[in-house]
């Protein structure tokens, strides 16, 4: 069903082994995923320990787009998490009646527009940012990307080599589509569900 649905299974063979002869260059610390997802922080659980169903519930549809990068052995998480969402200044960023930058606490990555979501301008700031440190530290690595019009960008970087999955192949290929993401929900949900109670 959907895009998995949509893919060619012959052509995604095909696709794997042009990808396979392309990483082989890189080691496995040098191979990087950058991929967006939806979060949805205001929404209440959907499970319960009641097995009744809930009449007129609506969920709270309020998000975040969260940027998420890692390499392939899981050595480098990177720390500076990219965050789209609506508001220049939320209200969960006021101390003491004082507006204050989401760079205030912390959130060096931080971007809002009004429909919460990746644009080429912002992911031109986020890859000139992630060249620029892996050219001080003196690497060139492969940065893995699905195909999103939001990913083309008029930059060339120097450090990072860009591969970009053929359309309709990232619930197929994408690595961080295989569960990453998955468990950074699971994670968030349950620091959040800890700071309720």
């Amino acid at each position: 069903y959907g895009e998995t649905g949509s893919t060619d299974i012959e052509s995604l063979q095909i696709d794997k082994a042009a990808i396979k002869e392309k990483i082989k260059a890189y080691s496995t610390c040098d191979i990087y995923n950058f991929d967006e997802t939806a979060l949805f922080y205001a929404a209440p659980s959907r499970t319960t320990i009641s097995r009744q169903k809930f009449s007129g519930w609506k969920e709270n549809k309020k998000r975040l787009t969260v940027g998420l990068l890692c390499n392939a052995n899981g050595t480098d998480k990177w720390s500076d998490i990219l965050m789209i969402g609506h508001a220049r200044r939320p209200n969960c960023f006021n101390k003491n009646n004082k507006k204050q930058e989401a760079v205030d606490h912390g959130f060096s990555m931080y971007y809002y527009n009004s429909n919460v979501w990746m644009t080429q301008s912002i992911f031109h700031v986020f890859l000139c940012h992630y060249d620029h440190s892996m050219k001080a530290q003196n690497r060139k690595v492969l940065l893995i990307l699905d195909n999103f019009s939001g990913h083309i960008v008029d930059y060339a970087p120097t450090n990072v080599e860009l591969l970009f999955l053929p359309p309709n192949t990232t619930s197929h290929l994408q690595p961080l589509d295989g569960g990453i993401i998955q468990a950074f929900k699971t994670y968030f949900k349950c620091k959040q569900y800890g700071k309720a109670y």
